[in-house]
């Protein structure tokens, strides 16, 4: 290829060269940021260990107590205004437990008896419905929403709950929002987080 002149490439083969440096910069940019945003969010999870299972939820996650009747773990994260309750427990202590239920059959028993006490009202006005069923992971996403709770100033609670067996524990997610957050999270948020959580 003649060169000008001046001595300068011509003008196609400089714009080649700098629309390469530009797509190279392009690569090495958003390269960058998948590694900070995977190191961010790797930096932003809190781990807590409940009866053997360990669960990472992400962001910043402060333990408040242990309801001993239910056997549920109180976590709440302030920044985010949402709490999350976590229990796990062995299911011969459950009426509903029979020996020789395959894991598919205990979490379907699991749900069904959860289900029941909350669809049956039980002074409680609730509306309760499936969200998620994944068959190979074995768990079930589910939601109540509380009509007029007093614990909420008469407006509606809404909380997922993500009820799985694994290693032969019950385990069970519970996530509410709290209202005074001008947006809560939405249905796909908060079972986006409860599978976060569950799988890890």
């Amino acid at each position: 290829m003649k060169m000008s002149s001046s001595g300068l490439k011509p003008l196609s083969l400089q714009l080649k060269k700098s629309e390469k440096m530009k797509l190279n910069f392009n690569l090495f940019s958003i390269l960058i940021l998948l590694l900070v945003s995977t190191f961010s969010f790797a930096q932003k999870k809190t781990p807590f260990q409940i009866n053997g299972e360990l669960f990472e939820v992400p962001g910043k996650w402060e333990y408040r107590n242990q309801l001993k009747q239910s056997g549920q773990f109180h976590l709440t994260n302030k920044t985010e205004k949402i709490s999350l309750s976590i229990s796990v427990r062995k299911p011969e202590k459950f009426e509903f437990y029979k020996e020789g239920l395959t894991e598919k059959e205990l979490l379907n028993a699991f749900y069904k008896w959860e289900y029941d006490y909350w669809a049956s009202s039980n002074g409680v006005k609730a509306e309760v419905s499936e969200v998620k069923r994944n068959e190979e992971k074995n768990y079930i996403i589910w939601k109540i929403i509380i009509k007029n709770a007093p614990q909420n100033d008469h407006k509606d609670q809404t909380s997922y709950l993500l009820y799985a067996v694994r290693n032969n524990n019950l385990i069970s997610l519970n996530l509410t929002n709290n209202t005074d957050k001008k947006e809560a999270l939405t249905e796909t948020e908060s079972v986006e987080l409860l599978e976060q959580i569950y799988l890890k």
